[in-house]
C-alpha cells in the first residue's frame, strides 16, 4: 500500500485558495456553498458518501466558469448557470478522481419544476444537485456587510416564497430546519474556513492520487485561456522526463510532474487581458505578470508534503545568473528541481502550438535553448541532456499536450 503523501484537507485548502484568486467577487463563495451543502445533506439524513459528494459538489459547482475565459463575477455565473453546470460536469468527467462529483454538478442548476415532471422520486445525483442548488442560492443572498443573524428571516422568506419551483419540498424543509441553527449562519458568514472542519485531516492521499488531483487542478489554470490550454501538461511531461534522465528517484519524478502541473497556478491571480495582451507589455503590466510565481509559492508552501514541490514549481522564472524573478536565486541557491522546471517551461512554450503561432522547428528550439544556456539563464547540462533526448521527450510532451487539448475542447463544447 502506498504511503500517505499529503492530506485531502490540505489539497482542498490549496484548491479553494486558488479558486479565490480568480476574482475577488467570488472569494470564499465556493467554500460557503460546500459548507452549507454538507449541512443540508446532513439534515436530510444522507450517508457519509452522499454528504461528501454534496460537499465537493458545492466546492466544484461553478468549476465550468473557468471556461468563460474571463474574470468570473457572481452575476456572470448566475446568468449562465446552466451552461456553467454542463461545462463543469464535462470537465469533472474527464478525470477519474473527480468523476463521482460530475452528476451532482450537472444537476445543480436543474429546477425542481423540471425534475418533478420527469419522475416523482429523485435519484441520488438529483437530490444532491438540489442540495447544492439551494446552498448556492442562499449563499448568493447573504450580504457581507450585514450581521448574519439579522439576515435569516429575510433570506428564509425569499427562499420559501420564491423557491417552490426551484427546490424540492424535502430540501426546503431541511433549509427551514437550518434556519433555526444560529451557529450554521455564523459559520457561513464569519468563518470561511469552517468548511475544512468537515474533512478529517487523516484522510490518506497517496503520491499517485496527488498526481491525479493536481492534473485536474492544472486544468483550472490552463483552461481559462486558449493560449495555455495544454501548457501545464506539456511542462509536467517534460519535467518528469528530465528528472528521470537526471537520476531522480521514481518518487521525485512524480513530484516533478506535480510541480509541472501546478507551476502556473499563481496565474489565476492575473487578469486575462494582461495574460493575453497581443502587444508588448508595459512595465506595470509585466510587474503584474511577475507576481504569479510568488502566488504559486504562496498557494503551495503550506500543503503537507509539498515543501520541495512548492520550490520547484514557484522558481520556474529564476535564472542561474540571478536575474530571474521573484526571488533572484543564483547558482547553488537554485535547486536541481527548479532548474529542470525552467528548462521544461521554456521548452514546452517553444514546442507547443499557440493560437497566434505554430510550434517552432527543432533546430530553432535547440538554438534558443543553447543561447539561453550560454547566457547563464538555463542549466547547460540540462539543456544538453534534453537535446540529447529531444525526440522522445518532445513526443511525450506532444502526446500529453494533445490529450489536454482534447479535454479542453470537450469541456468547451458544453459551454
Amino acid at each position: 500500500m502506498d504511503r500517505q503523501f499529503t492530506t485531502r484537507h490540505d489539497i482542498v485548502m490549496a484548491f479553494a485558495y486558488a479558486m479565490n484568486l480568480i476574482s475577488p467577487e467570488v472569494e470564499n463563495h465556493h467554500e460557503k456553498v460546500a459548507y452549507l451543502a454538507y449541512r443540508l445533506a446532513e439534515t436530510l439524513g444522507m450517508n457519509e458518501q452522499q454528504r461528501t459528494i454534496a460537499f465537493f459538489g458545492g466546492l466544484l459547482h461553478d468549476i465550468g466558469g473557468v471556461l468563460m475565459q474571463e474574470n468570473i463575477s457572481l452575476a456572470d455565473l448566475a446568468l449562465s448557470a446552466g451552461q456553467v453546470a454542463s461545462a463543469g460536469a464535462a470537465l469533472l468527467r474527464s478525470f477519474p478522481v473527480t468523476l463521482p462529483f460530475a452528476p451532482a454538478v450537472r444537476e445543480c442548476q436543474t429546477p425542481w419544476q423540471r425534475l418533478k415532471k420527469l419522475r416523482t422520486t429523485l435519484k441520488t445525483p438529483q437530490r444532491i444537485g438540489q442540495v447544492v442548488h439551494l446552498a448556492d442560492a442562499v449563499t448568493l443572498l447573504m450580504c457581507e456587510s450585514e450581521p448574519a443573524l439579522n439576515q435569516i428571516a429575510q433570506v428564509k422568506e425569499m427562499i420559501l416564497s420564491g423557491g417552490r419551483e426551484e427546490f424540492s419540498p424535502e430540501v426546503l424543509a431541511a433549509f427551514e430546519t437550518l434556519c433555526g441553527q444560529e451557529a450554521v449562519w455564523l459559520d457561513l458568514m464569519y468563518r470561511p474556513q469552517a468548511f475544512l472542519e468537515l474533512l478529517p485531516d487523516n484522510h490518506l492521499v497517496t503520491l499517485d492520487e496527488t498526481v491525479h488531483l493536481t492534473e485536474f487542478m492544472s486544468k483550472i489554470i490552463d483552461f481559462r485561456s486558449p493560449f495555455t490550454a495544454m501548457h501545464s501538461a506539456g511542462v509536467a511531461a517534460t519535467a518528469a522526463a528530465l528528472a528521470k534522465l537526471s537520476g531522480m528517484s521514481e518518487e521525485e519524478c512524480k513530484m516533478m510532474r506535480i510541480a509541472g502541473y501546478l507551476h502556473d497556478i499563481g496565474k489565476l491571480k492575473i487578469p486575462n487581458e494582461v495574460l493575453e495582451k497581443p502587444g508588448k507589455l508595459t512595465e506595470a503590466e509585466f510587474n503584474v505578470i511577475k507576481e504569479h510565481a510568488y502566488y504559486t509559492w504562496l498557494l503551495l508552501k503550506d500543503v503537507n508534503g509539498f515543501g520541495q514541490i512548492a520550490d520547484w514549481a514557484s522558481l520556474h522564472h529564476e535564472k542561474l545568473n540571478g536575474n530571474g524573478y521573484p526571488f533572484h536565486l543564483k547558482g547553488e541557491q537554485f535547486p536541481l528541481g527548479a532548474r529542470i522546471m525552467t528548462v521544461a517551461d521554456i521548452f514546452s512554450a517553444l514546442t507547443e502550438d499557440r493560437p497566434y503561432r505554430k510550434s517552432m522547428e527543432k533546430e530553432q528550439v535547440i538554438a534558443i535553448l543553447r543561447e539561453d544556456a550560454q547566457r547563464e539563464l538555463l542549466s547547460q547540462r540540462l539543456v544538453e541532456l534534453l537535446i540529447g533526448h529531444y525526440d522522445p521527450i518532445n513526443a511525450q510532451r506532444d502526446t500529453e499536450s494533445k490529450a489536454a487539448s482534447r479535454k479542453y475542447q470537450e469541456s468547451l463544447a458544453a459551454v
